[in-house]
């Protein structure tokens, strides 16, 4: 056996904590810190308002917006995650095609906020840190977890087709809720039928529509490119593992003799 097969071994034997459980610990901060900024935000929305009663409404009317249904999912996801950890049947019922599909949105919550809205919308104080974690953070930690655990999870084309369902609901509410609902007032000024026009309007769709295929196409994509990365990996270690347990056998033997 050469020095680097004993190297092998004392990197394999040393690997603890394992991926597994720092994971776990990562969506355990993760589901604590997205509850707090939810929180923070419905908070915010009761205290501007002159009753309880008022401002209650008030709260649960914010998840109106896109951003608050998204963080609201990712929050939710974060939590099913953390209980189901050690029960893969469950696990990975959450996972595949419903964590992409919440990786895409939450994605396009950070692209669009940062493209379209930020100049608009600059808050100071706790508001702020409510706006750059809804926005941002919770994002940007997201999307880190879809690379770090998704690799070994194969996504199809077909999931364009499923991912598509909700944007579209969402986006026939949002006309419908400025167009009749709350009359003129529009969720996002993108979505102003009656400021754009059909023109703009129908053209504004059609680059929401793009940017989000080209996203799902991408996060597909890259799912498949990092689990043949990964799989080869896996494949290499798997060897190493039957390398150290051939290794622990023979050590066993001699200590027998």
């Amino acid at each position: 056996m050469t020095i680097a097969d004993i190297l092998k071994v004392i990197k394999i034997r040393e690997k603890q904590p394992t991926l597994r459980y720092i994971i776990f610990s990562y969506r355990i901060l993760l589901a604590l810190f997205s509850w707090t900024v939810l929180g923070i935000m419905f908070y915010r929305s009761v205290i501007r308002q002159s009753d309880i009663a008022a401002g209650i409404l008030a709260g649960i009317s914010s998840y109106r917006y896109y951003t608050m249904q998204t963080n609201l999912f990712v929050a939710l996801w974060y939590s099913f995650a953390v209980f189901f950890q050690f029960k893969p049947e469950l696990l990975n019922k959450i996972r595949g095609g419903l964590k992409g599909a919440l990786a895409l949105y939450i994605t396009i919550t950070f692209i669009v906020f940062a493209v379209m809205l930020s100049e608009s919308y600059q808050p100071t104080g706790i508001d702020s840190f409510t706006n750059i974690s809804s926005h941002y953070i919770v994002p940007i930690l997201f999307i880190v977890d879809w690379f770090l655990a998704e690799w070994d999870v194969k996504y199809r084309w077909l999931y364009l087709a499923f991912w598509v369902i909700y944007p579209l609901c969402y986006l026939i509410f949002a006309v419908l809720h400025g167009n009749y609902i709350s009359s003129g007032n529009y969720l996002y000024p993108f979505l102003n039928l009656q400021n754009l026009g059909w023109v703009k309007f129908i053209i504004s769709v059609l680059v929401l529509v793009v940017v989000f295929l080209s996203l799902g196409s991408l996060y597909i994509g890259m799912n498949r490119i990092i689990r043949l990365i990964m799989t080869k990996k896996q494949q290499e270690n798997n060897e190493n593992k039957t390398m150290v347990g051939d290794i622990e056998q023979s050590e066993e033997r001699e200590e027998d003799h």
